[in-house]
């Protein structure tokens, strides 16, 4: 770690934000290193958090018991869910790989691991091969998630959906062939609607009176399965063509930014930034 980062800018710190898509990287925990302390986030965060302990022994408090994660150990913490962890004491260290992100709509089915309790799912892998083939994608999504490259993101993402796969294929709910519990009908509704026309602004109200829902009900159960309010998710995927069209076309900014329903072209620029770390302009002058 940089001495001279600022703090809100590490990811390993208890107060980082965890406000893009995807973040990746390593936490290797030895007695008594700048690492070894608890990490303490009564509140949880807004996406998931999946991690791969490597060596040692780490300790997680679930808000009501103590668990134990060793090597080929998988954790899954959901949004919201308290993050209190550290290296066991007793053991010498504690390396784990982790990913952030905000999930696709498809791969809320996989991130449904019948182990579960508190928010925090468990798995673990048996198998050497299996172990070394996921850890690989762990890896592998680290590194691109720090590359400066205009694909890199989509290409994380292919690697990180791979990777939820082969998570979900651990889970002895889908080894002994049981059926998936799948993403809330209503909830793919709602997202088709909004990815049928990007243009619009509906407010929550049109899209609860289309599924059936109360307001109330259609927020928090979105929520629940995506990780993020309705407006971030859409925001989302309006960034996501934004940059497409940036990339692919010549099209004025103001004009991208009407196509995605956004008529106030510093508004839309400003959003940009907050989801891409740049600026539109930037974005389609690095092309």
């Amino acid at each position: 770690m940089n001495p001279n980062t600022p703090k809100e800018n590490i990811p390993l710190l208890s107060d980082y934000p965890f406000d893009m898509d995807l973040v990746a990287g390593r936490t290797l925990i030895e007695k008594d290193n700048y690492l070894d302390y608890i990490i303490n986030r009564p509140q949880g965060i807004k996406g998931y958090i999946i991690n791969l302990t490597t060596r040692g022994r780490g300790a997680i408090f679930d808000g009501e018991k103590t668990f134990l994660a060793d090597k080929g150990d998988l954790l899954l913490f959901s949004p919201q869910t308290i993050h209190y962890y550290c290296r066991e004491p007793a053991y010498y260290s504690w390396y784990h790989q982790w990913i952030y992100f905000r999930p696709r709509t498809f791969w809320i089915d996989w991130l449904r691991w019948s182990s579960t309790e508190n928010g925090i799912g468990r798995l673990s892998i048996q198998d050497k091969e299996e172990y070394q083939a996921i850890l690989d994608l762990f890896v592998k999504i680290e590194n691109l998630s720090k590359a400066n490259d205009i694909f890199a993101k989509d290409t994380t993402m292919c690697f990180l959906e791979l990777l939820l796969i082969k998570c979900a294929k651990l889970d002895p709910k889908n080894l002994e062939h049981k059926s998936h519990n799948e993403l809330d009908l209503r909830i793919d509704t709602v997202c088709n609607l909004i990815l049928n026309d990007l243009q619009q602004n509906h407010k929550i109200d049109y899209f609860a009176k289309k599924v059936n829902l109360s307001t109330s009900r259609l927020t928090h159960l979105f929520s629940e399965q995506l990780g993020m309010s309705l407006t971030q998710w859409r925001d989302n995927q309006r960034m996501e063509n934004a940059k497409k069209l940036l990339y692919t076309s010549d099209i004025s900014i103001m004009s991208i930014a009407k196509q995605l329903g956004f008529d106030d072209q510093f508004y839309f620029s400003k959003v940009f930034k907050k989801y891409c770390g740049t600026s539109p302009s930037r974005f389609r002058h690095s092309r």
